[in-house]
């Protein structure tokens, strides 16, 4: 008689499965930080944000934000070059991403889906710019002077 698989052989075998299927690369992270702070810590935090993706080989073309729906703050961070998704969940946990976001992205990564990268927003929130890379064939030495004026 066939013996029938485990629930470890299984969840293993899915997690195969969900690895085979091809999964669309990321352009923009989203990050949930659960407070808010002054412009002098969001200025460090941006610092922060370029450091940690440029250390990673990518670069942060332009940085959006809005509260969100009840404490704390939403940030978009648009890159280059694209990600795969997995890698892309790690990006966004060097960043602060909220734990509990991180570990519900991974699972929707390890299972497959797509539209794993939720950040859940009002309607008629509007984003505002916070940085923008200059454009230049130099790359800046200070962050600070690409920042949008806040």
């Amino acid at each position: 008689m066939e013996r029938l698989p485990s629930a470890i052989q299984k969840t293993e075998l899915r997690k195969e499965e969900a690895q085979e299927m091809t999964m669309d690369k990321i352009s923009v992270l989203k990050i949930d930080k659960d407070l808010f702070v002054d412009k002098d810590w969001l200025q460090g935090y941006i610092e922060t944000v370029c450091q940690i993706c440029r250390a990673h080989g990518v670069t942060v073309t332009w940085i959006k934000m809005c509260a969100s729906r009840k404490k704390g703050l939403h940030f978009y961070i648009s890159i280059n070059p694209e990600l795969d998704a997995a890698f892309a969940v790690y990006l966004q946990f060097l960043l602060g991403d909220d734990s509990q976001r991180v570990d519900y992205c991974r699972a929707r990564v390890d299972s497959g889906l797509n539209e794993w990268n939720k950040l859940f927003e009002l309607a008629a929130r509007r984003l505002r710019t916070v940085y923008r890379r200059r454009r230049s064939s130099k790359r800046s030495p200070n962050v600070s002077n690409n920042v949008v004026s806040t």
